[in-house]
């Protein structure tokens, strides 16, 4: 919207997500060499790297080993820039039950090797994972192990999928509330993204209820997403400014003292 590129646009963005007020910034990565960068140019901003993105081919034979060691390096420079969270989007695909047990196996391996630096691995299933009934996000919960795999929630994706159904929504975070290590919020109002964090199609009041106080809270990212339609009145820090307040009373008992 404004013109700038990434990541050439990454010192910019990071400066205008300080000035809006937060304290850390989550950057999508593909090699040892992108956290270094990214590191360097959030000190410059003010801002900590508690985690990193990753995405990457588990499922496939040639290429899972492949993903894993490169992975395994990016959270090792993670982990030496003091994150202590690598979230996971694997490579959407159709994948066999060969596919699905070969992607678990690499996760509950990348899970492992990353635990040894001292980070936690987050699953973040998006829309397709939840397709046939959850067919995939079920096979990665119920084959890995959430010692080692947790869960990256992202309410929004996870609303879509199950057909925009709010109940669907909370029936899954609440079963899956001890394994939650990090919300990625967005709103959305009558299907279309919003362009503040709010009230919307998305409750977020009962998912705040049931993960906050229950030992090591989640990491809470702020994800806004402007669409064709999204209503744009605001200028982007100040729409993330007006976010960040509403994160901070509706996930109060989620935050340390100060936040």
């Amino acid at each position: 919207a404004q013109g700038r590129g990434w990541p050439q646009g990454t010192g910019w963005g990071m400066q205008q997500a300080a000035a809006a007020g937060y304290g850390g910034w989550e950057p999508l990565v593909h090699a040892p060499t992108d956290v270094v960068a990214v590191a360097a140019a959030a000190r410059r901003a003010g801002l900590a790297l508690p985690s990193v993105f990753v995405t990457g081919n588990l499922h496939d034979p040639r290429e899972g080993a492949a993903t894993l060691a490169r992975l395994t390096g990016v959270g090792r420079a993670a982990a030496d820039q003091g994150a202590d969270r690598m979230m996971i989007y694997p490579s959407p695909a159709a994948k066999s039950p060969d596919n699905l047990a070969r992607q678990a196996d690499h996760l509950n391996r990348l899970g492992a090797g990353l635990a040894a630096f001292g980070l936690v691995l987050g699953y973040h299933p998006e829309e397709p994972e939840m397709a046939d009934g959850a067919r995939e996000v079920s096979h990665v919960l119920g084959a890995t192990d959430p010692a080692l795999v947790r869960l990256c929630l992202d309410p929004d994706t996870i609303w879509r999928g199950s057909g925009r159904d709010g109940a669907a929504l909370l029936a899954f975070g609440r079963r899956h509330a001890d394994r939650i290590t990090a919300l990625h919020l967005r709103q959305s109002r009558s299907g279309v993204w919003a362009e503040v964090l709010g009230d919307g199609d998305i409750d977020h009041g009962p998912l705040a209820a049931g993960l906050c106080g229950r030992g090591r809270p989640p990491l809470l990212v702020v994800e806004l997403a402007y669409a064709p339609d999204t209503p744009r009145t605001l200028a982007v820090p100040d729409a993330h400014r007006a976010s960040l307040a509403w994160v901070r009373a509706t996930f109060a008992a989620c935050l340390p003292p100060g936040a």
